[in-house]
């Protein structure tokens, strides 16, 4: 007789993890993707050729969610190889769902169905752009906020473009017509939601080039700057007025990062310190567009910072900087090397040497 094994808990712990990633990745990381299936199979209609298409792909879904709960299940520490699956298929399988019903449900409207067709190639560029990697991370972070304003502009003015449309009212009404005002409304929410899987996509593929140092970093930049915002001049400043006459500086706070008051002001603001020259200490101060560039300097004992374009101004120094802020400083030349290494951006207003490789810097205006 044979023996019954019993399956150990593990086996079942395992598999009921499997199946519950696998059910997270169809039923509601997904849902897009089911959403948008049904109308195009069912509501709206190209020709035989977009249904099949449309069957298709909403049922290769339960294959290509299967692949990616596996790879969850099966490798849960590697960050990047996860990120790869979802994109792989919840992010691509729901941006065709959508994009296909928005192409379908403008088969009675050519221009604007045209019009559509060519949003999405743009979004497919730009997703192209996001995960290129000789383009500097900041510049396609900056790309990705971008989308994002447009996509926030762009669901406010459809939401009031749609209103009343059915009534031949409402500003799409006004501008196109009732027939083409109603025509758009739907069509119009899929471009969104598009638009939010493009900006999805586009953020992964500049985080996912982020190297861990650099992410650090920011992470500790926003900390940074969370508690600079909550600071103020010290009640002794404030009340002998000392704050109208000096200025404040504190830094190595974290990697990079230095909190700055101005003569006069009451809030801080983030400065970026860069490195030493002789004797001489160069700052980035963040919050001006551009960045401007500082300098501290101490002359006949006191200490004076001076941004570029205005004129020097006494500033205090926490105690402790006094003394240990030498641990901490970098000359040029180190600075420039670190920048090459960990790919950090380095301010337009910072000279590179001639025997230094321009090329391989990252640069800001």
């Amino acid at each position: 007789m044979v023996g019954y094994v019993n399956p150990s808990p593990d086996t079942y712990e395992k598999k009921e993890s499997f199946l519950s990633t696998y059910c997270g990745y169809y039923f509601f990381i997904g849902v897009l993707v089911h959403l948008y299936s049904i109308p195009n199979i069912f509501f709206v209609y190209i020709n035989d050729t977009s249904r099949l298409f449309a069957i298709l792909l909403w049922g290769s879904y339960l294959i290509a969610s299967a692949i990616s709960a596996y790879v969850d299940y099966r490798v849960p520490d590697n960050v990047r190889l996860g990120t790869y699956s979802m994109v792989f298929s919840v992010g691509l399988w729901s941006m065709v769902a959508i994009n296909l019903y928005g192409i379908q449900a403008l088969v009675d409207q050519p221009f604007y169905q045209e019009f559509y067709i060519n949003l999405l190639w743009i979004q497919l560029f730009l997703i192209l752009i996001s995960w290129i990697k000789w383009i500097p991370a900041r510049t396609r972070n900056l790309l990705v906020r971008i989308i994002i304003i447009i996509l926030g502009a762009f669901i406010i003015f459809h939401l009031l473009g749609i209103f009343a449309s059915t009534k031949g009212m409402g500003i799409y009404a006004f501008l196109f017509g009732k027939e083409v005002a109603v025509a758009l409304i739907w069509p119009g929410f899929a471009l969104f939601f598009s638009g939010l899987w493009t900006q999805f996509i586009m953020g992964l593929g500049v985080e996912l080039d982020i190297t861990p140092e650099e992410r650090a970093r920011r992470m500790a930049e926003e900390k940074v700057r969370e508690e600079a915002q909550k600071r103020k001049p010290s009640e002794e400043m404030l009340s002998s007025g000392r704050y109208l006459e000096y200025g404040e500086l504190d830094y190595y706070i974290t990697e990079g990062i230095s909190s700055y008051r101005e003569k006069g002001s009451k809030t801080f603001e983030d400065v970026e310190f860069l490195y030493v020259e002789n004797g001489v200490r160069y700052f980035n101060r963040l919050d001006w567009t551009p960045t401007k560039e500082m300098i501290l300097y101490k002359e006949n004992g006191q200490w004076y910072c001076q941004t570029t374009g205005q004129e020097p101004e006494r500033v205090l120094l926490p105690e402790h900087l006094e003394e240990e802020k030498a641990e901490f400083e970098i000359d040029k030349r180190e600075y420039l090397e670190q920048a090459i290494e960990y790919r950090r951006i380095v301010p337009y207003f910072v000279e590179i040497p001639s025997d230094i490789d321009e090329s391989k810097i990252d640069r800001v205006e």
